[in-house]
């Protein structure tokens, strides 16, 4: 696909080049293209890092969407580009060179996030990246804190992700998105309790909080907790006691979801709706039609 329009933030311009594109592509082929531009577009800013999870999320209502998966696909496409940082150069795809006695070690990477070296924790990942134990560290590391709600695990697990989706061409490009956001930001080193957590009553408070923006974060980094991290994930959100806010009407989940400009609400409508849980899906809409509106804001 022809990113210019994308580059640009010509709206209209990409509603075209995606018109164009699915004339001989197919839809699967049109999320490629779109989460591909996601990936190049990331940066570890708020739109960039939602919009790209968005395309994940995407991916995930594909089958409920039907015939109009193209429409949120576009959203996504959309959102990608308004939110992507102007670009001197092209980013550099491939990874970088190592010299001979590159570390590889977990410590290595958690010497990157400290210093906030992001070039070190890129060869880190060069040095890693066809390792069996990659996963182990990668996640590890990004669950040393959870500042900013979380986001490093969040991020990280839709990275890799997205990397089993796109390709082995791509790998390192979309896996780099983990250690971008691992460096981006830390807070202090979380320490574990130990404390037995029960995973169903766990997520059921949490859902049962869920009214804002920040108490839905939290119900998508229990999703985003990968069997490497499970245990510590939980412990961690278990001393968060949430406490029960304003109860959102459940209802059922009605049949379609609507397509809206995704920036509106960092797109957490559309990753709780790819969760499928009712409760959390009517306090996300209630968000989405009543809380602030994000697109309002800056994207620079």
């Amino acid at each position: 696909m022809n990113y210019d329009a994308f580059v640009e933030r010509d709206v209209a311009g990409i509603r075209s080049t995606i018109a164009d594109f699915r004339r001989d592509h197919s839809s699967d082929d049109l999320f490629l293209s779109v989460a591909r531009f996601a990936v190049l577009a990331y940066a570890p800013s708020l739109h960039a890092k939602h919009a790209l999870i968005a395309c994940l999320s995407a991916y995930d209502v594909r089958e409920k969407l039907g015939d109009r998966w193209d429409e949120l696909l576009t959203e996504c496409a959309i959102y990608a580009a308004q939110s992507r940082q102007p670009w001197s150069e092209p980013p550099i795809l491939d990874p970088p060179r190592l010299v001979a006695d590159q570390r590889g070690d977990i410590g290595e990477l958690r010497a990157a996030v400290e210093e906030g070296d992001r070039l070190r924790a890129e060869r880190w990942l060069a040095k890693r990246i066809d390792d069996d134990d990659l996963a182990r560290d990668y996640f590890t590391v990004a669950c040393d804190d959870f500042e900013d709600l979380g986001h490093k695990l969040i991020v990280a697990n839709a990275a890799w992700r997205l990397a089993g989706l796109l390709g082995e061409k791509g790998k390192f490009a979309t896996l780099r998105v983990g250690v971008w956001e691992m460096t981006a930001y830390k807070g202090p080193r979380y320490e574990e309790r130990g404390a037995a957590v029960d995973r169903d009553a766990l997520l059921e408070s949490l859902v049962a909080a869920a009214n804002d923006l920040e108490s839905l974060h939290r119900v998508f980094l229990f999703a985003a907790a990968r069997d490497e991290v499970r245990d510590r994930v939980y412990d961690y959100l278990s001393t968060l006691a949430p406490q029960h806010g304003e109860r959102v009407a459940e209802g059922r989940v009605r049949g379609e979801l609507p397509i809206y400009p995704l920036a509106k609400d960092y797109a957490a409508y559309l990753k709780s709706y790819s969760l499928g849980i009712p409760r959390l899906i009517a306090a996300a809409k209630h968000n989405l039609d009543h809380g602030p509106n994000f697109s309002e804001w800056s994207f620079a």
